[in-house]
């Protein structure tokens, strides 16, 4: 009996207050609510006769310079075509008395549902008021017709309004900014990192090349909206300051994604205001555009990126790593080059089973041209979705084992790809990055646009399994085999044949699904604890399965040749036993471990290398 070591284990565990490293990515708008102020997060303004408003009909900051109608549709895909994908028929409450304002005159029409109420104008301030009540059970769809527009006292009919603004049910004012449900989860749930790739609009954002995005044309905090104004030519979504003061109110890391055919001027300008703004306790993630290898619609950055290259001479590939160091030097430039690598945290992304199609020859474009990789990256990094499929009549049981299976063949593959996790793991490690692997988006991946079992696909979603496969995907199957950050995509969303990415689908009630509350207790609780220093020496260890019956296996890469000795120990600190003692050769291998007659319950399974690199996982025997 080794009481008194695993006392010392206790304790140690007790005092830890690192949690596990996994964030989320950021959605405008989040399902239920982003900001106080709908107009916000919303931008969806047509003729009175319908269509959209174009650049004649709007002033520089998007407000409408003639009569308009504001459209908010809250209803699920896709009622608007009696095909509501969702088998809960979930809706948003939308229900409330909603105080709304804007600069000007004008007189009202509520359409479909909400009606005006107590609209006064105040002339000594320009201003008018009124109230847009909505009743219990609203469909969602709000639709408002400002005619007879006044812009100000002394100018005619039809020429608009300004800064125009609905605020949710319960507030006064939107001086607060953030919608409070929003902020409430993300202060509850101890998220590592927000990536901001979705709030700021990143896809479709670029111009063609080889125009640029100057300093000038971003998006302020003044703008008609926070969300695209195409009629502005402001393809990107939320603004700099908003990232800036949602981390700060958060206390949690930013992670950017900067237009890549925004010039050098804007980049500098960017990284003094997070400089200047942002606390300096909060370290930056910093990544190039967003999945320049996807082809997809909606993704215009991949055809600019292949375009620059080809001006430049280089590969797209090749291309794609230009810019992330570039970002890395003019970053290093304004906050020092110290900074690099320690507050300043580059990341390099690419499709998953790229490593050695496109990571890799990035990497040799990097030595080569700029010197080694881990001088400008902070790490490596792809997505790590799993699916199910979108099988006909597949029941949500076989849904749920094929995510699993998704799970366990992205781990280790030693196929053509070679781009399992274990895989990407050593990478970073082999390049020495500091950061060393990440995932920049993960979670179920249920998408695509088909209506195909629909319905069971979006069940499978709301099952209490999911939990489970959340923790495997980004503890077991992450975290345990030495994975350093998982960002999570996303924290909301509708649920429907486009996707059920959040881990929610409303913000106002986090927890009516599975997702979010697993993600709290994988975020919230400390991590499986070394007592070692990280080097390149330092073995990667992980458990699986877990929780486990009978019998489970610690996987370990080792890097060289050594002893290894693997105790349990109860959590009462009364009982502990060497399951394993021995010497392995270096490499990936499996270590079969049994625990046949052991009562049901919750163990610490300490894993030890040359007497000096210890691992701890908590394992549950069901």
């Amino acid at each position: 009996m080794k009481k008194i070591a695993f006392i010392f284990i206790c304790f140690f565990l007790s005092v830890t207050i690192s949690y596990n490293q996994i964030g989320v990515n950021i959605s405008l708008p989040e399902r239920g609510g982003t900001y106080i102020d709908l107009v916000k997060e919303n931008y969806r303004w047509q003729k009175i006769s319908g269509g959209n408003l174009s650049a004649s009909d709007v002033d520089e900051r998007g407000w409408p310079v003639r009569d308009a109608k504001y459209i908010i549709d809250f209803r699920p895909v896709a009622e608007w075509r009696n095909e509501i994908d969702d088998p809960e028929l979930y809706r948003l409450d939308v229900s409330g008395r909603y105080h709304c304002s804007f600069k000007g005159s004008a007189s009202l029409r509520s359409v479909v549902d909400g009606q005006i109420e107590n609209q006064s104008y105040d002339a000594a301030t320009n201003t008018t008021t009124f109230d847009l009540v909505v009743q219990k059970g609203a469909k969602g769809l709000i639709i408002i017709e400002f005619t007879g527009t006044k812009r100000g006292p002394n100018q005619g009919t039809n020429t608009g309004f300004t800064e125009f603004k609905i605020l949710r049910p319960g507030y006064s004012n939107d001086a607060a900014l953030f919608h409070q449900p929003l902020v409430d989860i993300l202060t509850e749930i101890h998220f590592s990192a927000l990536r901001f790739m979705n709030f700021t609009g990143t896809n479709g954002s670029d111009p063609p090349y080889p125009m640029v995005i100057r300093w000038e044309d971003r998006k302020l905090p003044e703008d008609a909206s926070q969300n695209r104004i195409p009629s502005i030519g402001k393809r990107g979504g939320a603004c700099w300051e908003h990232v800036i003061r949602l981390a700060n109110l958060t206390k949690t890391d930013p992670w950017i994604n900067i237009p890549i055919s925004a010039d050098k001027d804007y980049v500098e300008k960017l990284a003094q205001l997070l400089k200047d703004s942002l606390d300096p306790k909060l370290n930056i993630y910093v990544e190039s555009s967003n999945e320049v290898w996807n082809t997809a619609p909606g993704f215009e950055q991949t055809t600019y990126n292949k375009k620059q290259a080809a001006a430049l001479g280089v590969g797209e590939r090749e291309n794609h790593g230009r810019r992330t160091i570039e970002l890395a030097q003019i970053f290093g430039s304004v906050f020092g080059q110290q900074s690099i690598n320690n507050r300043i945290r580059v990341i390099l992304c690419s499709h998953m089973p790229m490593l050695k199609w496109w990571v890799e020859p990035m990497l040799t474009y990097i030595q080569n041209t700029f010197g080694p990789p881990s001088d400008y990256l902070y790490g490596i990094a792809c997505q790590t979705y799993f699916t199910g499929g979108r099988d006909r009549n597949k029941p949500v049981v076989d849904i749920l084992d094929a995510c699993h299976a998704s799970i366990q063949a992205q781990i280790d593959d030693k196929g053509v790809n070679e781009a399992g996790r274990m895989q990407w793991i050593q990478k970073a490690k082999d390049l020495g990055l500091k950061g060393g692997f990440f995932s920049y988006e993960g979670g179920p991946d249920h998408g695509g646009g088909s209506r195909t079992n629909i319905a069971n696909r979006i069940r499978a979603e709301r099952d209490e399994r999911m939990c489970d496969l959340l923790k495997y995907n980004y503890d077991t199957a992450f975290n345990q085999i030495g994975g350093a950050l998982a960002m999570q995509f996303t924290l909301s969303s509708a649920y429907n044949r486009y996707g059920c990415w959040g881990l929610t689908d409303d913000i106002n009630d986090p927890y009516r699904n599975y997702k979010m509350s697993c993600i709290k207790e994988i975020a919230n609780r400390t991590t499986s604890t070394d007592i070692s220093p990280k080097s390149p020496d330092t073995p990667i260890w992980y458990l699986s399965p877990n929780p486990f019956v009978n019998t489970f296996g610690i996987h370990v890469d080792l890097p060289q040749s050594g002893k290894i000795r693997i105790d349990l120990h109860d959590l009462c600190g009364n009982e502990s036993s060497v399951l394993y003692e021995g010497r392995l050769e270096a490499g990936r291998q499996i270590i079969p471990l049994s625990v046949e007659g052991l009562p049901s319950g919750m163990y610490i399974v300490q894993c030890t290398y040359e007497n000096q690199y210890s691992k701890f996982f908590k394992g549950i025997k069901e």
